[in-house]
C-alpha cells in the first residue's frame, strides 16, 4: 500500500523563521521532492540542486556528464521515494546552485498509510513559517536579512520574481493557503523546467 511520508525542511540557519512540514507520497520520486521544496520556498527554479542522504547524491541530472564529485550521482527524476530506505527521524540535506547555496535541512518524520482516492492531493503542506528563500543569495546572506528584518521590525529588501517586476520581501509574510493553493501547479512549472527538453 502507498504511503504518506511527512517531511520537516527549514532553510540552514533559518530552521526555525522559514520551514515547512510537507506531506508527499512514497510513489513521487526524490526529483518531485525537490520540487516541492522549491515550489514551496519560492524558488524561481534555474539552477541545479542534489539532494545527500546516507552517503548517495541525488543529483537533478542535468549537467551530470561534467559532475566531478567523488561520489558517484543517482538519478533524483526516477528514483522514487519508497525506494531510498527511509526510517523515522533521518536527516537529508538539499543543496540549490552551488554558486549561491542555499541548503535545506530536511527531516523524516514517519509516514502513514495513503487513504484510498486521496493520491491527488498530494505533496500538500500542512505547516510552516518564513514566506521563502531569495534566489541568487547564499542562505547565510538570507540569515542575515532575516536578522536585519527583526532588528528594524520592517523590510527594505525587494525581490524580482521576472520581467521587471520588483516585490518587497518580508520573510515574516507566509500564507499557507495561497502557498497550497499554487503548489501544484509551481510544482509542475519547474518540473517541466528541470525534466522536459527543449
Amino acid at each position: 500500500m502507498a504511503k504518506v511520508l511527512t517531511f520537516r525542511v527549514g532553510i540552514e540557519g533559518l530552521e526555525n523563521k522559514i520551514w515547512r512540514k510537507i506531506e508527499i507520497t512514497d510513489r513521487r520520486t526524490v526529483a518531485d521532492l525537490a520540487y516541492t521544496i522549491l515550489a514551496t520556498f519560492d524558488s524561481l527554479a534555474y539552477h541545479l540542486y542534489n539532494i545527500k542522504y546516507k552517503d548517495k547524491v541525488y543529483d537533478c541530472w542535468v549537467c551530470i556528464e561534467d559532475d566531478h564529485s567523488e561520489i558517484p550521482p543517482i538519478n533524483a527524476v526516477i528514483t522514487k521515494l519508497s525506494g531510498i530506505g527511509l526510517k523515522e527521524n533521518d536527516t537529508m540535506e538539499m543543496e540549490y546552485d552551488t554558486g549561491s547555496t542555499t541548503t535545506f535541512k530536511i527531516v523524516y518524520l514517519g509516514s502513514r498509510d495513503l487513504e484510498k482516492g486521496n493520491g491527488t492531493h498530494y505533496p500538500y503542506i500542512i505547516d510552516g513559517a518564513g514566506r521563502g528563500m531569495l534566489d541568487d543569495l547564499c542562505d547565510f546572506e538570507l540569515k542575515e536579512i532575516v536578522e536585519d528584518i527583526d532588528k528594524k521590525g520592517y523590510s527594505k529588501y525587494y525581490f524580482t520574481p521576472g520581467y521587471e517586476r520588483k516585490i518587497k520581501y518580508d520573510y515574516r509574510n507566509f500564507n499557507i493557503k495561497n502557498n497550497n493553493t499554487l503548489l501544484k501547479g509551481r510544482i509542475l512549472d519547474i518540473k517541466n523546467g528541470y525534466e522536459v527538453e527543449e
